[in-house]
């Protein structure tokens, strides 16, 4: 059983102790003066970079909110739970924390566990909000019978097989059908992996290599042994661990596969990884960002709004997802008249269609938003130089592939 498997089974366990001993103050209205965000988010720990962003995101958009007048009248206060390294306790203590001693009106942020965060927080009333695009979140809530839990996201097997087809119609003519995959080993991994392989197969792909490794993997050159046998056009690496992400793409440099693409899934889109982009160090390398701003007039206000307050640019991670996250329930508590009507804003989350910085974001009955051309688009990505270019936006070709220098 994975790691992963095991924090659910927990936290699952937890929270169906904790449900009978909160049952009576999962609804309690918050003081009428101001209206409480709690966003708990990993704030130490191994996804630190990503936390950083969710925390500056949210502050940038209860500023604009607060800077406009606030939400029905009333200033947004925003207090934060660090939930480290995202395990069932300390998903437990952000639930004691931020609902049951603070009283916040909704919680939200990027992923939060992917699996304990569903027991922690669907006895309460308060709706979540949260980004974790992981399958078993969803079948969790479901057989929790969750109705405040939103996921802002597609589920990971589907982002597997966008991201492949993205690949395989990108303007590339690669020179075999043969993929090589990498994953970690938690659920995102898996099921990323296992969509792309999918999607592969049906393209008429052999996958020659499907290697699992753990996380602080330093070491790459008998798994880049094994590849450089196998022979493939792609290797497709889903681990989200930036550390280890980093020492492959060094040492793949250091001596690439001869005619494989490398694409290295999320991991190119957090800060962390950026450090490398900037320094050169990963030109051609392709990724992706499940959601990230679009190259419109909204997503270009969004982005010098980002400038404006952090000077720096908006990562593709987690940065436009979660300002969208902050306006979607704010749009829904507008629509209610009521910050604390937990039920009725739950109803109107079910039910709104709302025009964000990432897209169209409507919920489906599984209460998760589908990834189209039409909804919030995946983004696939490449370095080119030292900057992250969005080459393709859901199925539509927005930058030209660059062929990396290793290919010449």
């Amino acid at each position: 059983m994975s790691l992963q498997s095991r924090l659910r089974r927990h936290g699952l366990a937890a929270a169906l102790v904790a449900a009978g001993l909160i049952a009576s103050s999962t609804a309690l209205p918050a003081r009428a003066d101001t209206i409480k965000v709690g966003a708990p988010i990993p704030l130490t720990g191994p996804y630190a970079s990503d936390g950083g962003v969710m925390d500056k995101a949210e502050r940038l958009a209860i500023d604009e909110i607060n800077a406009g007048g606030g939400l029905l009248g009333m200033q947004i206060e925003y207090t934060m739970f660090d939930i480290g390294d995202l395990t069932p306790d300390k998903l437990q203590a952000a639930a004691t924390d931020l609902i049951e001693r603070k009283n916040v009106n909704v919680l939200i942020n990027g992923y939060g566990g992917m699996g304990p965060d569903i027991p922690a927080f669907c006895p309460y009333a308060q709706p979540y909000i949260h980004n974790d695009a992981t399958s078993n979140v969803i079948e969790l809530a479901q057989q929790m019978g969750c109705k405040n839990i939103f996921m802002m996201l597609d589920v990971d097997v589907n982002y597997g097989r966008i991201t492949f087809d993205q690949l395989n119609s990108m303007g590339y003519d690669y020179p075999n059908k043969k993929l090589a995959i990498i994953a970690g080993p938690y659920d995102w991994e898996i099921n990323t992996t296992k969509g792309a392989q999918e999607a592969a197969e049906k393209a008429g792909w052999d996958v020659v290599i499907n290697e699992q490794v753990p996380y602080d993997t330093k070491e790459w050159s008998g798994i880049l042994s094994k590849i450089r046998a196998a022979g493939p056009s792609l290797i497709y690496l889903e681990l989200l661990d930036p550390a280890s992400v980093k020492t492959l793409v060094d040492q793949f440099h250091d001596n690439p596969v001869k005619g494989a693409l490398l694409y290295i899934g999320y991991m190119i889109s957090v800060p962390d990884f950026g450090e490398v982009v900037k320094a050169g160090g990963a030109d051609g390398v392709l990724g992706m960002a499940a959601q990230a701003r679009m190259p419109d007039d909204a997503g270009k206000a969004f982005a010098e709004k980002w400038r404006q307050k952090y000077n720096e640019e908006p990562p593709f991670s987690m940065a436009a997802a979660m300002y969208d996250e902050v306006m979607l329930w704010a749009a829904a508590v507008k629509q209610v008249g009521s910050p604390s009507d937990y039920a009725a804003i739950s109803q109107a989350l079910r039910t709104i269609t709302y025009e964000g910085v990432t897209g169209t974001i409507k919920f489906n009955e599984q209460q998760f938003v589908n990834s189209t051309d039409d909804t919030t688009p995946t983004h696939l990505l490449q370095v080119q130089g030292s900057e992250i270019k969005q080459i393709m936006i859901g199925s539509k070709k927005v930058v030209d592939f660059a062929p990396p220098a290793w290919l010449q």
